[in-house]
């Protein structure tokens, strides 16, 4: 009967430093390869950005850090700060609200009107009592009087829903 000898000695192999340095160069030269067009892009983005400084701006706010947050820290505790944050939050709330489509006719209508009172300041003309009286039963003005009534009547009654909302 044969019976195993105990492992006595262990050969542990030291890795040759020479040899592992060049087998990283090997790795990395075939990774430069296979993304040599990344790599151009990358280098063609960072150049331009250092030309317009932008990476020395960049230094610059990673060594001043610090003073920069304690900065912006002592600006974002500013009691008006907070106010203008929830104002921000209420705004973008608001313009989530808004239908895209009625908001579009709503501001198309504004860029027209603009530009019709635009042409009468820019051709100096005058409006007669008169003129205005009769331009009530013009038809664009009727749809554009009716639908400032809607919205005051809708704003109203937000306001009457919610009095602390409204100034009356």
């Amino acid at each position: 009967m044969n019976m195993a000898k105990a492992i006595r000695q262990i050969n542990k192999s030291t890795p040759n430093p020479v040899e592992e340095q060049m087998q990283a160069v090997t790795e990395l030269m075939n990774a430069v390869t296979a993304n040599k067009d990344a790599l151009i892009t990358t280098i063609d983005i960072i150049k331009g950005l250092n030309e317009m400084g932008v990476l020395d701006a960049a230094k610059a706010m990673l060594e001043q850090r610090t003073d920069i947050g304690a900065i912006a820290i002592q600006q974002l505790n500013q009691p008006n700060m907070h106010n203008t944050i929830k104002n921000g939050m209420n705004a973008l709330k608001f313009i989530g609200s808004i239908n895209p489509e009625q908001l579009q006719s709503i501001l198309n209508g504004v860029t027209q009107g603009f530009e019709r009172s635009a042409e009468v300041v820019k051709n100096g003309e005058n409006q007669s009592l008169w003129k205005l009286g009769t331009s009530l039963r013009d038809p664009d003005v009727k749809a554009s009087l009716s639908t400032m009534m809607e919205f005051l009547h809708g704003m109203g009654e937000a306001f009457n829903q919610d009095p602390q909302q409204g100034v009356h």
